[in-house]
């Protein structure tokens, strides 16, 4: 009899370890499961937030410091058990992209089309935990970059011509025309733009009709951008102070009348080198009519009486009203003393998918025309890899 038991007794004892045993294989089981499904989810999660900030990121290119920005912007949107996905600086390359051979470079140049964004999460694992593996590390990689649609924007460039810009004009032509030829290169023939100078007044350059097309008039803009002179020269507006708020009125004016498909869309790009300065000249009457339309629309408001605060609330209700329509406005700013006070009105200018771009080196300008041609050329972002 006590055999037996004994007996029993061991058998019991060697089911309770296999039970035992089983058990803990059941919760490895479960641990490996839910904490699987967590990180399926956590993982996808991830990659949204890498695809959504490429493809933000690449709405900025070539610019690398406004690519990084909307890509770290456009990341954080996307939160992982409610943590807000972060990128470090790091965490995106921005170069080139071979789509014939489908080989990403690295590297910051004029040209730069695609960037490389990767989202990092470590996510805790409350159940395997207990069997030792308390944390994953989750990344997921995507690459980004413009595509170039055909028709672009109707472009209205907007030309300081003030003689603050005498020893400048020359380099700023060149960067004008440095911009045209990469847009003539990249955009569908067909696409639009038109050309105005401003110093305290303003002058339509390509007059009666404001908007020509690549096609038709390509070597038409270029004679027209290469006869651009100082304001007083034939075919300029007078001197009389600096007015950006004129220049986007003519602007504002041209795009107006386009005749384009709304869907084309339509944009601005001042360039120009200072915040500006009033001159009364510019609201004399001859013959009882004011110089031009922005004078006859402006100086009454400012009771002929152009002070540097009525210029500035004037040129930034302007640009108000062009975003309201849905306009783009990139703003190119030679900053030669590197005016903090001036780089801020001039910020204040840009609109829409427009970029701000600013250099205190005259010799920087036609690099960052080049550079507003690709954000411009390149406004619908997509994924690569």
């Amino acid at each position: 009899m006590s055999r037996r038991l004994r007996r029993l007794r061991a058998r019991r004892g060697s089911s309770l370890v296999i039970v035992i045993l089983v058990f803990m294989v059941l919760m490895a089981f479960i641990a490996l499961g839910v904490d699987y499904g967590a990180v399926a989810s956590a993982r996808a999660e991830l990659q949204i937030a890498a695809d959504a900030a490429a493809m933000a990121g690449a709405s900025g290119l070539p610019n690398e410091a406004i690519a990084k920005e909307r890509a770290m912007a456009y990341s954080e949107q996307v939160s992982i058990r409610g943590t807000p996905i972060t990128l470090a600086d790091s965490d995106i390359v921005v170069g080139s992209y071979d789509r014939t051979a489908k080989v990403f470079t690295e590297g910051v140049t004029a040209s730069s089309d695609a960037l490389v964004v990767t989202a990092r999460r470590e996510l805790d694992m409350p159940i395997s935990s207990l069997f030792g593996y308390p944390t994953v590390n989750l990344t997921a990689v995507a690459g980004g970059g413009a595509t170039t649609l055909g028709k672009m924007p109707d472009l209205v460039i907007v030309q300081d011509v003030t003689t603050s810009f005498t020893d400048e004009i020359e380099r700023a032509k060149l960067a004008d025309e440095a911009l045209v030829d990469c847009i003539h290169e990249k955009a569908d023939p067909d696409s639009k733009v038109g050309l105005v100078a401003f110093s305290g007044l303003e002058k339509n350059l390509l007059a009666p009709s404001g908007l020509v097309s690549y096609a038709s008039s390509y070597s038409a803009v270029k004679s027209k951008i290469q006869a651009i002179k100082l304001c007083g020269h034939t075919g300029m507006p007078s001197c009389l102070g600096t007015d950006q708020a004129a220049g986007f009125h003519m602007g504002k004016a041209i795009l107006d009348a386009s005749t384009s498909d709304v869907d084309v869309g339509r944009a601005l790009l001042l360039v120009s080198d200072g915040a500006p300065t009033g001159d009364a000249s510019v609201c004399t009457k001859k013959k009882g009519a004011y110089s031009t339309a922005a004078a006859a629309a402006l100086c009454p408001g400012w009771g002929n009486s152009p002070t540097i605060p009525k210029i500035k609330a004037s040129t930034i209700a302007l640009r108000n009203a062009m975003e309201a329509k849905g306009y783009d406005i990139y703003t190119v700013f030679y900053n030669e003393t590197s005016d903090a006070t001036q780089t801020s009105f001039m910020k204040t200018l840009t609109a829409g998918k427009g970029i701000y771009l600013e250099t205190p080196d005259p010799d920087d300008l036609s690099d960052l025309l080049t550079q507003i041609c690709h954000a411009y050329t390149s406004e619908h972002p997509g994924l690569l890899f």
